[in-house]
This record gives structure tokens, C-alpha cells and sequence, in this order.
């Protein structure tokens, strides 16, 4: 049987020689090519970022204030935001044309927004919406898991780490866009918590916000008559509430169209949500002699 002895204390020191001769010569060596890169123009650095996600830029520039100075004029020029549910769809662009767009994460959006000094206007857009997911009581972690039910709203998500006061831009839109097959396992409420949000934060703010919500049904059934009064009645509260701290309300029933949708205003707010069914005969041209597909709604009360 063998036993392996310890190793003597000379080895041992050897060991460890070899292992910090090892960073020695590794320190040496990023050393080097830290100081090659340093020794680039500026401008290269400026080309270099070109090629870069707005994330990797934002580490190339926090590499060295030689860097960050290079590449500060990179962000003057972009002065438009998109954010989206679809991280494919979020970037930024120029609306004058003059450099090419950039993607993000929808994740980064407050850091995004900090290093554009110009920026001028935020549009947000979503489309891909679960209203049958559970409703959680605290607020999602990412805009992709919200819905306007969401404790605090899509604005709660955008402005979750920036608040508005920060923001130098001339208008924040928001468009939130649900398709639904049916009335059937779906609790349709009025949403209110963007609303809330907004009349809170956003009605003196100094750029103009825009928020609009609309949920188009593809099946109209005899079974939706008592979720869409609901629907109804809950519009209606939530334009009381905002007529009583000072807002201008609208409320509009189409019942030959299967369309209902509120407007609220005040200050720099203007807030809309809208509910109707989907009509071939106006999304898809028919001809002229083609019946109504949409029944009239007659059985809803106020």
C-alpha cells in the first residue's frame, strides 16, 4: 500500500512562485493592451461604439474617462425612444435621419434614457398581453409581464427607477393594444391603475402624456351582455372619480358598432381606454350589399 507523502516547504514555495509569476506576466500583459487601447484616437473609439448594443456601449464607456469623453457626442443626436413588450422593438432613433438606429433591452430603459441628453419624446407600445394571467398585488418585475391590471400600470414599470421630474422630454406616448378571442373566462374590468398613475404624477408635468388602452373582442356572444355592463359601469365610476378632481371627461356608446371607449383630461393628461368588437366590415372591405356582422348592442344600461 503507498501512501503519498505531503509535499516538502520547498515545493510548496516553488508552487507559489510559479502561480504569482503566472498574474505577473497576465497583469503585464492587460497592462499592455490597456495602454495600446488608451493610445488609440478618439475617434476610433467613437467607431468602435457604432458596432455596440447600447448595454456594451455603456461598459465601453465606464471602461476610462478617455472613453466616455470620446463617446459623448454618440447620444446627442438621438432624440426619439421606442420601448416595447418585444425587446426586438426597442431602440432609439434620430428623426432627422442623421445616424442609424440602436436596440436595448426594455429592462435598461431608465439608463437608456440618462445617457440621451436630447431626447424628446418616449413612445411605448404593447401588444402581446395576457389578461388571463393571475393578477398578482405587487408590481411585475418587466414591462412584458404586465397588463393594465398590474398594481401601478405600464407607468409604474417605466418609471420605476427615473421619475418624471428627471425627464426633459416633450411627450410620452403610451398605446396598449389587447386582441381577445372571447368575453368567455376573461374578468373584464375598466383599467384604472395607469390612470391613477397618471392623474398623481403626470398632470403637471412638464411634457404632454398620452395613454390609450383598448381591448378589441373577436366573438361577440349573447353570454358577454353582463361582463360588458360591468365594463360599462366601471368606465363610468372611474369617470366620476376623475370629474371630481377637476378633470374633462367623455364617455361614447356605439351600440351599432359594439363600441364604448372614455377620454380623460387634465392639465398635461390626456387618458383614453376603448372596448369593441372586431368588424370584418370595416377592417375587411365588403360589398355594399353584404349584411352587418356586428349585432346591435341593446342590452346594456348605464
Amino acid at each position: 500500500m503507498m501512501i503519498n507523502s505531503a509535499p516538502s516547504s520547498s515545493e510548496d514555495d516553488e508552487n507559489k512562485m510559479e502561480i504569482a509569476m503566472e498574474h505577473l506576466e497576465l497583469g503585464q500583459q492587460k497592462n499592455s493592451t490597456t495602454t495600446h487601447l488608451m493610445n488609440l484616437p478618439g475617434e476610433l473609439f467613437a467607431q468602435v461604439d457604432q458596432y455596440l448594443t447600447l448595454e456594451e456601449s455603456h461598459h465601453f464607456k465606464m471602461a476610462d474617462e478617455r472613453i466616455e469623453f470620446a463617446l459623448h457626442k454618440n447620444f446627442h443626436m438621438y432624440d426619439k425612444l421606442f420601448l416595447s413588450d418585444d425587446d426586438s422593438e426597442c431602440r432609439i432613433s434620430d428623426t432627422t435621419g442623421r445616424v442609424p438606429n440602436r436596440t436595448f433591452k426594455g429592462d435598461n430603459t431608465p439608463q437608456i434614457i440618462k445617457m440621451l441628453p436630447n431626447l424628446k419624446e418616449i413612445t411605448m407600445i404593447i401588444k402581446d398581453v395576457n389578461l388571463r394571467r393571475k393578477r398578482s398585488k405587487t408590481p411585475p418585475n418587466a414591462i412584458s409581464d404586465c397588463t393594465p391590471y398590474s398594481q401601478g400600470g405600464y407607468l409604474t414599470q417605466l418609471f420605476k427607477h427615473i421619475s418624471p421630474a428627471e425627464l426633459k422630454i416633450r411627450q410620452l406616448s403610451v398605446h396598449v393594444d389587447i386582441m381577445i378571442e372571447s368575453l368567455e373566462n376573461v374578468f373584464l374590468q375598466c383599467p384604472t391603475e395607469d390612470l391613477k398613475y397618471a392623474m398623481d404624477n403626470l398632470v403637471a408635468a412638464q411634457f404632454s402624456s398620452f395613454v390609450q388602452i383598448s381591448i378589441c373582442c373577436a366573438q361577440i356572444r349573447a353570454s358577454d351582455d353582463f361582463a360588458r355592463n360591468f365594463l360599462l359601469q366601471g368606465m363610468q365610476y372611474a369617470l366620476k372619480q376623475s370629474a371630481e378632481v377637476g378633470a374633462k371627461t367623455e364617455f361614447v356608446v356605439e351600440p351599432c358598432e359594439g363600441y364604448v371607449d372614455m377620454t380623460v383630461e387634465k392639465g398635461q393628461l390626456e387618458y383614453t381606454f376603448a372596448f369593441f368588437y372586431y368588424n370584418p366590415t370595416i377592417c375587411d372591405p365588403t360589398p355594399e350589399d353584404a349584411q352587418p356582422v356586428v349585432p346591435l348592442l341593446t342590452n346594456y344600461y348605464f
